[in-house]
């Protein structure tokens, strides 16, 4: 449902080029309301545009094949549906990318945690080699296109650069909000009959048999201290559920391997169950396919190792409340994407 949207904007782009002398007539057509109706991408401001165009470019890679959007594909709510990311050179990396929607009210981001701002995650995949130049390269390559120069002194007021793209890049991501689910009007409007009976049951098996609740929490507090407006489904925090554990030990210890806490061996990030049914495969490696199996996983108990979380124990479900459980989160898709 995004791709019109992107293609659109992009044919608008180039018009405005002619509008180098016409500031206020760039900001009136595009303030404030190319919305796609999927996920609630709005490109209010001039910076955000700029951000959407970079974010599509494959241009900023090596090969010219690859982009941000390669690995965060609006068809998948902006994750891919692949098990891991390849890089631009066709290296397989070791972790699944995540959904960048509502990415823009998360504490911490990546797996690990490592970055506070998208700021400073914007151009991390140009450091570690992910799209095959470094940054100086691409803001080369993006100075030498007079269309860009144009949107950098138009959104920021000077010549590409670095930090300028990086910028760019964070204002666009925080344009991507999810738009209200079903299990938002049952728990927010208390619209009861908008779930079905085993979407209500999976809701019940979820907060209290389950206790998935715990982890994915569905109003947890701001920074500031108030209680979210809609479910958000995560705590913000990091858990060792014993994925990817074996033969004694992690390939990847999640957020330790940044704390260097031996408390988060092993350890990543909650992620946001809205719009999860849109994002498989599913945990940092992409080792689970489908929503079944993530259900079969957590029934199980996880994986065993030595800093399982204690929120982690066997649930035994039966068919029917996995079931359940399933047909809940698929009621956390956005409306229009169902």
């Amino acid at each position: 449902m995004m791709r019109p949207v992107v293609t659109g904007l992009a044919a608008v782009v180039f018009a405005s080029v002619a509008m180098a002398q016409q500031p206020d007539t760039f900001g009136r057509q595009f303030a404030p309301s190319e919305r796609n109706r999927g996920i609630g991408w709005r490109l209010d401001d001039r910076l955000a545009f700029l951000g959407q165009k970079l974010f599509f470019d494959a241009r900023l890679s090596g090969t010219g094949t690859t982009a941000c959007a390669s690995c965060h594909d609006p068809s998948y709510a902006f994750a891919e549906p692949r098990r891991v990311s390849i890089s631009d050179s066709g290296r397989h990396g070791p972790r699944n990318a995540p959904s960048l929607v509502d990415v823009g009210s998360l504490p911490r981001l990546m797996w690990d945690g490592r970055f506070r701002t998208l700021e400073e995650q914007a151009l991390s995949p140009f450091q570690r080699g992910e799209m095959g130049i470094g940054v100086d390269q691409a803001v080369q390559r993006v100075s030498s296109d007079p269309q860009y120069r144009h949107l950098f002194r138009v959104a920021l007021g000077h010549q590409p650069t670095a930090d300028g793209v990086a910028r760019a890049l964070a204002a666009f991501q925080r344009t991507l909000v999810s738009l209200p689910s079903r299990v938002d009007r049952f728990l927010v409007n208390n619209e009861t009959a908008i779930l079905t009976p085993l979407e209500q049951n999976g809701f019940y098996i979820f907060n209290r048999r389950a206790a998935c609740s715990n982890c994915h929490q569905l109003f947890p507090l701001r920074p500031d201290g108030r209680e979210h407006s809609q479910p958000v489904l995560m705590d913000f925090r990091f858990h060792n559920l014993g994925v990817g554990y074996r033969s004694g030990g992690f390939d990847d210890t999640g957020r330790y391997g940044h704390s260097l806490i031996k408390a988060e061996w092993g350890a990543f990030r909650t992620p946001s169950l809205r719009n999860s049914a849109r994002t498989p495969p599913y945990m940092h490696d992409g080792s689970l396919a489908t929503l079944e199996d993530v259900v079969e996983f957590y029934s199980a108990g996880g994986r065993p190792n030595p800093n399982l979380s204690p929120l982690i124990r066997p649930l035994f479900l039966h068919g029917y409340e996995k079931a359940a459980l399933v047909a809940f989160l698929r009621a956390l898709t956005d409306q229009d994407c169902e």
